[in-house]
């Protein structure tokens, strides 16, 4: 059995490995910012404060 090596100059991410995000798409986040997020049927208001996410509201969906 013989292995051989494919040579090629494309990119690793065509190889499906997806390319970094750039930094022009992380995002700061400031005081007072809100997320929604859901999770096992329940709905989480959380808000940003102080440099950390705080949970808000707890609702049942």
């Amino acid at each position: 059995m013989s292995a051989t090596t494919t040579r090629t100059t494309n990119p690793t991410n065509e190889a499906g490995f997806p390319p970094a995000p750039p930094e022009a798409h992380q995002r700061t986040y400031v005081e007072g910012d809100t997320r929604t997020v859901t999770v096992d049927d329940s709905r989480i208001q959380l808000q940003y404060q102080d440099g950390r996410w705080l949970n808000m509201t707890v609702t049942p969906l």
